[in-house]
This record gives C-alpha cells, sequence and structure tokens, in this order.
C-alpha cells in the first residue's frame, strides 16, 4: 500500500487524510506546528473588503467579527472554502497564489478601495507592501501565531528510518521548512533519499533544497485539489 506522510496541523491534515484515503494511501499525520488564534480589537478598522491568504487566518477573523455582510478576497479555492463555511457571503477567489492575488487585485480595483489584509505572524510575501507600493490603502492585522513544534514523534522517527513513509506532502513553504529543519535535527535526512516530496508550489518546492530526496514534485496549480491530483499521479 502506498503511504504518505501530512505535516500540517491536525484539522487540515485530517481533510487531506479522507481524500487520499479514497485513492488507497495509508496516510500518516505529523503536525509540526499548532496554531494560536489571537484576539486584537479591530472594531476602529475601517476598511472595505477584506484580503485572505490562508485559511487560518479566515477562522481566527470570523471570531473576532460578524462576517456574512463582508467581502473578501481569497488566495485560492481552499481559503474560499473556509470563508463561505464560515458564513462570508460575498467571497471572490483569485484562484492562484500571492503573486496572482496581487495581480487580481490590480486588475480589478481601485486604489480608492480600504482593505484589511488579515493574516498570520509569519508570511512569506510582504503583500501590504507590495500592494502600497502600487499606491493601494492596505492595513493589515495579525491574527495568529505558529507554535513550531521542537522534535518530531519518536513514531514519525521510526516510520522515516524504517522506510515505512514513501512521500511526503507540503502545503506551505513554512511547513517544508519546519519539517526539513527537525528532520535534520534527528539525524534523518539520510532516510529523505528514498521519499518523494509533493509540494503544492514552487516555492514550496524551493524550501525543500536543504534535503536531499527522492524527487520533488510540484502540482500544476497551487490548489489542495491539484496537489492531490499529482500525488495520485507520481507517488
Amino acid at each position: 500500500m502506498k503511504s504518505i506522510l501530512l505535516t500540517r496541523p491536525l484539522s487540515d491534515s485530517l481533510d487531506t487524510r479522507s481524500a487520499l484515503r479514497k485513492y488507497g494511501y495509508k496516510v500518516y499525520i505529523e503536525p509540526v506546528f499548532t496554531i494560536k488564534y489571537l484576539q486584537p480589537d479591530i472594531s476602529a478598522y475601517e476598511f472595505d473588503v477584506v484580503i485572505s491568504t490562508s485559511k487560518n487566518s479566515v477562522k481566527a477573523f470570523s471570531q473576532t467579527c460578524r462576517v456574512d455582510d463582508l467581502s473578501i478576497i481569497t488566495v485560492g479555492s481552499s481559503t474560499m472554502q473556509a470563508a463561505k463555511d464560515l458564513g462570508f457571503s460575498d467571497i471572490i477567489s483569485a484562484d492562484s497564489n500571492v503573486e496572482g492575488l496581487i495581480s487580481f487585485i490590480k486588475n480589478h480595483y481601485s486604489i480608492a478601495v480600504k482593505f484589511l489584509y488579515i493574516r498570520g505572524q509569519e508570511i512569506s510575501c510582504d503583500l501590504k507592501k507590495r500592494l502600497s507600493e502600487e499606491g493601494f490603502n492596505v492595513r493589515e492585522v495579525i491574527l495568529y501565531k505558529t507554535i513550531i513544534k521542537r522534535n518530531l514523534t519518536h513514531r514519525c522517527k521510526n516510520l522515516l528510518s524504517g522506510s515505512k513513509i514513501s512521500s511526503v506532502a507540503f502545503f506551505s513553504s513554512q511547513t517544508a521548512r519546519i519539517f526539513c529543519s527537525l528532520v535534520s535535527k534527528s539525524g534523518l535526512s539520510h532516510a529523505m533519499s528514498d521519499i518523494v516530496a509533493c509540494a503544492m508550489s514552487k516555492n514550496i518546492a524551493d524550501s525543500l533544497k536543504s534535503i536531499k530526496w527522492k524527487k520533488v514534485i510540484t502540482s500544476r496549480l497551487p490548489t489542495k485539489e491539484s496537489l492531490i491530483d499529482i500525488i495520485n499521479k507520481d507517488c
């Protein structure tokens, strides 16, 4: 049976596990960080449109504000679905990565629009800076932070060292960097030479270069559905 390791937080990994099991995968879960939601006071913020690049920012925002009458732009279909599930009704997805989201906003919105960028403490692209340089009015608020694990579990170490894992899936550059660091810390870098890394984007694939993998495959589109599709075809 094909086996794969998921590295996202538990709630996200459970959804992906269900999808991969349908294709006959033995799925293991090893979250490399947990999410802590913050409670900033944003009652005085003035904005017309919310921008989100992650499901966690949408979840955190919904705990702070009433969302059913707000407009939101999301980076992709996964974040869009999270917004829909949490009560947003006016949702637009750029269906791309952060670079595509920036282009989408530049092409479809006036600089008179006031944006609120909701995000985590760690980001791979300074979206506020990029849009501000284009003349857009963007205010940002940090709604959550990640708490990074210090070590891999003994179970995960045994799975990796015992050749029980054939592939590992990565949905963000952050999880890729953390996982590589934990693997190196555990002295298991050599074990990755028999494992396929499955990345959702080129940026994520680039974050895996500190480890020598059997191969690194990248999904055609930066979406969960596209990544699962390429995992099913190539892993």
